[in-house]
Parts: structure tokens; C-alpha cells; sequence
């Protein structure tokens, strides 16, 4: 009883402060760049050689609104990857819905969970999706892209430097798609390890 009325007032110390200090309603753009070697490779290879090859640099932009607590994320970018042997332009989408919170009046802190959308288009200009298992899949619509895509875990923490946010996010896709909508274990049964990290630099509007 002690343990869980101890929780229930460190829950309401962190999102009580949280949520009166947020703003009630904010709207950010910029550019982010994730780097695409995962923590693993990062970990096992030369940093130099990794940080200084600009194929291994996926650019794009990032939107993001948020009311109280909610908040809302679209984050795209493109670069080259190769898959299977062959050399493909990857544009990627990620949607994400979450929460983040302002804390210290120039932090914050979110997460977010949606469908990350990755579309290879070769050197014919024909369009794939590549699936949660690496796998390239065909499509015929939008809808049928948004069930072959993986859910993708995004946390983030942004420092505010008047009114631009700074910050840094590890993104995570995991292995449950909505083609295979029962499975909920594979939610979280991804390698934690398997995520790429990112930097942005966004212009609060509000």
C-alpha cells in the first residue's frame, strides 16, 4: 500500500508541475537529420569512419503540435539505403501520437508510438514498402502500405533556446504491424538496441 501511494505521488510531483507550466497550445517546425546506423553499430564499428560518410545521414523535417500534455508528431526523411543487395531512395514517414512534458521552463521531454512508413524506390522509379522484418513488400494503396508498416516507438528531449527547441531522439521501430493486428507481444519484443538517434532544430511558432 505504502509502495503504490509512494508511485501515485511521484506520478502527480512530475505531470502536476508538468502540465501547469505547459503551454496550451504550441506548433513547431524544422529540419531534423537521423543518423542511420543503429546503437549496435555504432557501438561495434569506427566512429569516424560511420560519422564521416554522409550516406549514413537521412535528412528531412519535423512538425510537431502540441495541446497540454498531447502531442502530435510528423516527422519525414530521405537518404539512400541498401537492401538486399540492391541501392534504392528511402523517403520515410512517421506519425506518432504521445505526450511530452515541459519541465524547468526550457525542457521537455515526449514519446510518441505510430506506423513508420518506408518507401524504397529503385532506379526505375518503382515504388516498395519495406516491411517490419527488412523484407520489401509490394502495395497497391495507402492503405495497404499503412498495415505492412512497423510501429515505431520515437522519444525525444528538446532544450528551448528562446523560441527554438534543440534536441536529440532515438527512434525504435518494433515488430507489430496492423496486418497482424492480435499480436500484441511484438510490441515489445524489439531489439532496444536496434533504434537510430537524430537531432533537430525546431522554431516554436507559438
Amino acid at each position: 500500500m505504502k509502495k503504490k501511494l509512494l508511485t501515485i505521488l511521484l506520478i502527480l510531483c512530475v505531470v502536476v508541475p508538468a502540465t501547469l507550466s505547459a503551454k496550451v497550445f504550441d506548433i513547431s517546425l524544422g529540419p531534423n537529420v537521423q543518423f542511420k546506423p543503429d546503437f549496435d553499430e555504432i557501438s561495434s564499428g569506427d566512429m569516424g569512419e560511420l560519422f564521416g560518410k554522409i550516406e549514413n545521414y537521412a535528412f528531412g523535417a519535423d512538425l510537431r503540435m502540441k495541446i497540454l500534455l498531447a502531442e502530435v508528431d510528423l516527422i519525414g526523411t530521405f537518404g539512400k539505403i541498401g537492401v538486399a543487395g540492391s541501392d534504392y531512395v528511402e523517403i520515410s514517414l512517421l506519425p506518432t501520437a504521445g505526450v511530452s512534458f515541459d519541465l524547468f521552463g526550457f525542457t521537455r521531454l515526449g514519446i510518441g508510438l505510430g506506423p513508420r512508413f518506408r518507401v524504397l524506390i529503385d532506379d526505375d522509379g518503382d515504388a516498395k514498402v519495406l516491411g517490419n522484418s527488412g523484407s520489401i513488400e509490394s502495395w497497391e494503396n495507402f492503405g495497404d502500405a499503412f498495415i505492412k508498416s512497423p510501429l515505431a516507438l520515437r522519444a525525444s528531449v528538446d532544450f528551448k533556446l528562446g523560441k527554438v527547441w534543440l534536441g536529440a531522439n532515438y527512434t525504435l521501430d518494433t515488430e507489430y504491424t496492423f496486418e497482424q493486428y492480435d499480436k500484441f507481444d511484438k510490441l515489445f519484443s524489439a531489439e532496444w538496441t536496434k533504434g537510430r538517434f537524430g537531432v533537430s532544430l525546431l522554431y516554436s511558432f507559438f
